[in-house]
């Protein structure tokens, strides 16, 4: 069995094959079984060209044969096109759309390798370019966005990632992040928008529609202003939970506010000052159980110092109490006292730390009756963050959204390109 039974090119007849072994490569040449002017079609526009006026040799990387490379040669016509008013080359159906210098088949293993690895890794793997990578990448993912539809979804998680240190002029902070909609029960990203303002939400309810957000049972989110008030103007029927991660992340923030302030208006010595800075702010934070012997001691200086550390310090276990209660009622018992030590400390940051929760415990209190989390996306921010950093960085937006989705959600050719297009 010879060699040119293995490789089979529509419309093209295999001529002859020169062997440079020695070097390491494989030459098919290969000629049109059909070379009427009724095969000549333009490459930009499709329309069949006029007659003949000149060809020029293409060598386009194949498929490896064993451990050798493999080029396809073949001459490439040129003839007139009417509708593009200027002489075009011909269309070659086997040659890639993303580079004159690849094969389709050989683009194919290319993209496979670009959907599980980085494109500098494959660049470096393969030899190739690795812009001409980037633009086989890229491409491959417009198209399957093309076949993608967003799945019917009953709770989800919203969360954003920062994703650019620069803005362009005219935006605020909010324009640099990405919001990340994740579906909690496959535990996939379903939809990447821009900014975490309102309308970056919006965008994805409208997208959807009414009937899925009417189907939209649970949200769970962080306390964005921008989030809340989006989910309650599209999803009426769905219940934002505010989950315990961030509630204490806020609470924790606020903390080590307050503790700056104690050191502030309090008239403490530089030299014990110097204590309840750098690790100190961490030791205030974490839980009684889980600190050392030397950390416990560290407290004990510090409120033997100002006893508003011991206010602190019962405010924020009080807190952690609030999420282990067995219901709603109990748990806003332990919130009512819990407000009643901030305000008899008086320290500022935590006052309006717990004035803002107040004014929407009905999210703290829907963890008891939906009990989840969006520690799911906070999971799924550090793989965006790991995408990030294996790419160092990147430019082009679009482009880091549709790698979000292919990484993190559903963008990959095994799963969509076998589905019918979308209508």
């Amino acid at each position: 069995m010879s060699l040119a039974e293995f490789i089979r090119v529509d419309g093209y007849k295999i001529t002859d094959i020169f062997k440079h072994l020695d070097q390491g490569y494989v030459l098919i040449a290969l000629a049109p079984v059909c070379v009427g002017p009724e095969s000549l079609a333009c490459h930009r526009c499709g329309t069949q060209l006029g007659k003949q006026v000149s060809r020029h040799r293409v060598k386009l990387k194949y498929l490896p044969i064993f451990s050798y490379q493999a080029f396809l040669v073949a001459w490439r016509r040129k003839g007139h096109c009417p509708r593009c008013k200027k002489i075009r080359s011909e269309r070659l159906d086997f040659m890639s759309e993303a580079s004159p210098h690849l094969t389709k088949a050989y683009e194919r293993i290319l993209e496979d390798l670009t959907e599980i690895a980085p494109v500098s890794g494959v660049a470096e793997i393969s030899g190739e370019d690795d812009s001409t990578l980037w633009r086989i990448d890229y491409r491959r993912m417009q198209r399957l966005l093309n076949l993608y539809k967003i799945p019917e979804v009953t709770h989800i998680s919203v969360d954003e990632v920062y994703v650019r240190s620069k803005g362009k002029k005219g935006e605020t902070r909010n324009d640099r992040f990405f919001t990340i909609i994740t579906d909690m029960k496959s535990r996939k990203v379903i939809w990447v928008t821009d900014s975490r303002r309102k309308e970056g939400l919006d965008a994805f309810y409208k997208k959807i529609g009414p009937k899925a957000c009417s189907k939209i049972q649970v949200v769970a989110q962080d306390q964005h202003e921008d989030y809340r008030s989006s989910t309650k103007q599209h999803c009426k029927n769905a219940t934002i939970v505010y989950d315990k991660f961030h509630v204490i992340k806020s609470f924790n923030k606020a903390l080590d506010e307050a503790r700056k302030f104690i050191i502030k208006i309090c008239d403490i010595p530089n030299r014990r000052a110097k204590k309840l800075k750098g690790k100190f702010k961490y030791i205030l934070t974490m839980r009684d159980s889980k600190r050392t012997e030397a950390e416990r001691m560290s407290l004990q200086e510090a409120i033997e110092e100002n006893k508003l550390f011991l206010s602190l310090e019962l405010i924020k276990e009080a807190l952690i109490q609030v999420f282990c209660q067995p219901s709603v009622k109990e748990a806003g018992d332990i919130f009512i006292k819990l407000g009643k030590w901030i305000y008899e400390a008086g320290v500022p940051p935590l006052k309006t730390w717990f004035e803002h929760l107040n004014s929407r415990w009905e999210h703290v209190a829907a963890y008891y009756l939906a009990p989840t989390t969006s520690a799911l996306s906070e999971g799924i921010n550090n793989v965006i963050k790991m995408v990030k950093r294996r790419a160092f960085g990147y430019r082009n937006m679009d482009y880091f959204k549709l790698k979000i989705m292919q990484v993190c959600g559903y963008l990959r050719s095994r799963v969509l390109e076998s589905q019918p297009s979308r209508t």
